[in-house]
């Protein structure tokens, strides 16, 4: 059955459509609420930014004519969801109180997107991630709280992650053997880029400078295919990807075995990648017959020549298809991206010689950038997850490319993104979690 369809069932049977309500109303929350007020069988019932104006007018945009701008005053926006209007709030953490169905995060903060997850599910309220970064820093904690009760926690559909996630599991259920999965990226890492570098293009594209600089510094491609090994428990082969440019023709003759005439030498069996070249937007999986009859038939079908297959899904379109994973979760009780494992971690390198006593600001700025290591080997060199970062302060100077480690920072444990990583650790660390 279509979402749609499931949908519109409950909608008549309920007498009202999913409420949803959204954290974060910049540029990729504004599209999102579009396209979930547009879905059949849903709507929007309210909005939080703390910039309350950006809130009011993601709705409107949306066509909601019924916004209640409630503010700080949460009665007030109960009863407008109550009676069916649209409210605007300042306080995502508050979105749990209100009659929603289910909560959509997209404020692109993760410090911020793991309260909110945290919060929906001690709410048992179903939660849904746009920004991946929360998820590679706490996803495996925040997974396995809401597995163990009864919410749905979820990354929503539309970036590669997930998509990337689906093209696995359609290998692996026609009974393929997965050799590697990944991404298409636009262009080669510029690893030492700055929010100043990218001034321009951001205005161009309609971004922040900050947000473009986590695209072209590499940091957004190393988080995730992050995200993807730890829900898939696929290695990187080696610190950082290889990252080569491949074409999308080549891509099975290149990122196989080195045996069979590849790049990878196989040691840890399956790994996740990313290539740059043509493949970008899209996302992919090699996979390996291990049948001659199932090859042949491959092989009659087009689909490449044996035993090694593309399998390639060209796009994916972010807040356009994102509401999808609300269908999933309301209907199937089902998560369609989870955490499962520690398998890999990204840890920060400084983009600059950096001295002691400064504190460091957020991905995408001028400190430091991405590089995904396996997570053995940083439990081994105490290397600090990204997302701990900012706002903690070096006591030791750093030379450019060096990464960060926990004997250089002085971190504030009052932080609940930091608390909420204590813990998975700990977890992690007696074998209640992560494997």
């Amino acid at each position: 059955m279509s979402y749609t369809k499931g949908l519109l069932e409950r909608e008549a049977k309920l007498g009202r459509p999913v409420y949803v309500g959204v954290v974060g109303a910049g540029q990729m929350g504004t599209g999102l609420i579009s396209a979930i007020q547009k879905a059949p069988g849903m709507c929007v019932a309210a909005v939080a930014d703390i910039f309350i104006e950006k809130a009011e007018s993601a709705l409107q945009a949306a066509g909601r004519d019924d916004v209640v701008v409630a503010g700080d005053d949460i009665e007030a926006a109960i009863k407008a969801v109550e009676s069916g209007n649209a409210a605007a709030i300042r306080d995502g953490l508050k979105m749990p109180d209100l009659p929603v169905d289910i909560v959509v995060e997209v404020s692109g903060v993760p410090e911020i997107a793991a309260q909110i997850a945290y919060t929906c599910i001690a709410h048992n309220k179903d939660v849904a991630l746009m920004t991946v970064e929360a998820d590679i820093t706490v996803g495996v904690l925040l997974s396995s709280m809401a597995n163990a009760g009864n919410s749905i926690y979820t990354v929503m559909r539309g970036d590669e992650p997930v998509e990337c996630l689906k093209l696995v599991e359609y290998a692996e259920d026609l009974g393929l053997t997965v050799i590697c999965a990944g991404k298409g990226k636009n262009n080669v890492n510029i690893r030492h880029s700055v929010p100043a570098d990218n001034v321009a293009e951001a205005a161009r594209k309609k971004m922040s400078p900050r947000m473009l600089t986590e695209f072209t510094d590499g940091t957004k491609t190393q988080l995730e295919m992050t995200a993807l090994s730890n829900a898939t428990n696929l290695p990187v082969e080696v610190d950082g990807m290889h990252g080569q440019e491949i074409p999308l023709a080549q891509l099975a003759e290149k990122l196989i075995p080195q045996e069979d005439g590849g790049i990878l030498s196989f040691e840890k069996g399956a790994v996740v990648e990313y290539v740059t070249g043509d493949v970008a937007p899209g996302v992919f999986v090699i996979a390996k017959s291990e049948s001659d009859v199932v090859t042949e038939e491959l092989d009659y079908l087009k689909l490449g020549k044996g035993p090694y297959y593309l399998f390639y899904r060209p796009w994916h379109i972010a807040s356009i298809e994102a509401h999808l994973s609300i269908g999933e979760a309301i209907l199937n009780r089902r998560a369609d991206f989870q955490s499962h494992y520690v398998c890999t971690e990204v840890v920060g390198r400084a983009k600059f010689d950096l001295e002691a006593g400064i504190t460091l600001e957020g991905m995408g700025e001028n400190h430091f950038y991405g590089w995904a290591i396996p997570a053995e080997k940083a439990r081994e060199i105490k290397g600090v997850p990204i997302g701990l970062l900012q706002h903690s302060k070096l006591k030791v100077a750093k030379k450019q490319d060096e990464i960060i480690t926990y004997d250089d920072l002085e971190i504030d444990e009052t932080r609940p993104i930091v608390a909420m990583r204590r813990l998975q650790d700990a977890m992690v660390a007696r074998g209640v979690i992560g494997g």
